[in-house]
């Protein structure tokens, strides 16, 4: 499905085993080192990331003249167009991403309100550029390795402070819980979300690098998923508690050591329910009987009755507001939100955009797959691991994004582009490297304590 093609100025994109190594200890210095050889692409990619997942422009207003993000973005292409050193990648994803923006397109011509869907299109176009980008620059081990620890550092920092807003309250409940970064992570219920990302990728991180670690750095990045299991229990979402036990669940069945993996399941899901608060347990107890529950409800019969009128490309790419006021609202009152993707897509783009956006969900699944086939773990359990934790974050999204609107919310699809830098970095890894490399082999003798 994916293969790397280098040009002729590179010819291998593999890293020395020592490089990896220091890397894999979390080496300040290192990372440094490595970071200052890198081009421009990969400097503005990661300013653009720093910018998406921590938001310094909206917390702090003197720095927000212009939209950063977009700046950087806008550098990082024609960096990336001017670079010499380029590696092509080829992915079935690719055709199914550019799919999905031709559902979008239809959708917009033939809508309902078509001013709204195409004064709306940059919502989906800019994950459109964000995934290109990310899969055309990180494309090295030593570059996936330092993107995916910034994105880890940027999400602990959130997880972090929705901690620390629960413990400052007395580890009390509000109905509002706790939030994120500004932007996409601001509603508690959205922020749960991103947690149900975060925590396995923090596990399998733990897990896979523990042994190249001293002490402080074990604390450190212990604080990972201990701090997004109080998050998620001070968020008071339910689905970002059900996402979570989803991604807990996979991790379970996907470990060697069943006994083990069983109880610290157990002991993660039970801290979970003890740490709850009271609050927060009676509003799963009567799940589907409150007002929330019976709301989304009729918000999710309401989009399978837009479906079934308009089956084909569906209402209108984000016509859901003004139809919904149009149609339904005198029908039950109110404002109304679909509260869930799959909703959300067939509603909207119809069958044509809903099938394409569970194929490119089992693009991302197929892509996995593929990445562990090609670098066992006893070959290199960083890559074969992460791309575990990466099936376990899409299902954390997947479960808990069945109960919000955030279907063109950066989850989803810069998710997916970590995915397939992942499985290209993999296919170099496996073609350049038939023998196992000195780098990896430290993790054969001393295994992960949680595997």
């Amino acid at each position: 499905m994916a293969r790397l093609q280098p040009d002729s100025s590179e010819s291998a994109d593999t890293e020395p085993a020592d490089s990896m190594r220091n890397l894999y200890a979390v080496k300040i210095s290192a990372i440094w080192a490595a970071v200052r050889r890198e081009p421009l692409s990969f400097w503005a990619i990661n300013m653009y990331l720093l910018l998406e997942y921590v938001r310094p422009q909206t917390a702090y207003s003197t720095l927000n003249i212009m939209p950063w993000d977009k700046v950087f973005l806008v550098i990082a292409l024609i960096a990336l167009l001017g670079e010499s050193r380029t590696v092509s990648v080829k992915n079935g994803t690719d055709k199914l991403i550019m799919l999905f923006l031709l559902a979008v397109l239809v959708s917009s011509v033939l809508a309902t309100y078509t001013g709204i869907s195409f004064s709306h299109f940059t919502d989906f176009f800019d994950w459109l550029v964000i995934y290109f980008l990310i899969t055309r620059i990180v494309t090295t081990e030593t570059r996936f390795f330092i993107f995916f620890l910034a994105f880890l550092v940027y999400n602990f920092k959130m997880s972090l402070h929705g901690f620390r807003s629960w413990a400052g309250r007395g580890f009390a409940w509000e109905n509002w819980g706790v939030t994120g970064a500004p932007g996409w992570f601001q509603n508690s219920g959205e922020f749960g979300i991103e947690l149900c990302v975060f925590f396995p990728l923090g596990y399998y991180f733990l897990a896979t690098l523990w042994p190249q670690w001293g002490r402080i750095k074990r604390l450190f990045f212990l604080m990972f998923p201990l701090t997004t299991i109080a998050s998620v229990a001070a968020t008071s979402s339910r689905g970002a508690a059900f996402g979570l036990a989803g991604a807990v669940i996979f991790i379970t069945a996907q470990s060697r050591h069943r006994v083990k993996a069983v109880f610290i399941a157990a002991t993660v899901l039970g801290l979970l329910y003890l740490i709850i608060p009271p609050q927060s347990l009676a509003r799963f107890y009567r799940s589907g009987e409150d007002k929330t529950s019976i709301e989304r409800l009729v918000r999710w019969k309401d989009g399978i009755s837009m479906f079934e009128k308009h089956p084909f490309f569906g209402i209108g790419f984000f016509n859901w507001d003004r139809y919904y006021a149009s149609h339904y609202s005198t029908i039950h009152g109110g404002f109304g939100l679909p509260h869930n993707i799959f909703i959300q897509a067939g509603s909207e783009l119809g069958s044509f955009g809903l099938g394409v956006f569970i194929m490119l969900i089992i693009a991302a699944f197929v892509n996995n797959h593929k990445t562990r086939k090609l670098v066992p773990k006893s070959r290199n359990p960083f890559l074969h691991n992460t791309a575990l934790g990466w099936d376990a974050a899409m299902i954390g999204f997947l479960v808990s994004g069945s109960f919000i609107t955030v279907l063109y919310y950066p989850y989803f699809w810069i998710d997916l582009a970590f995915v397939v830098a992942l499985r290209t970095i993999a296919e170099n890894v496996a073609r350049q490297e038939p023998e196992l490399s000195d780098g990896h082999a430290e993790f054969i003798d001393s295994p992960p304590p949680v595997f």
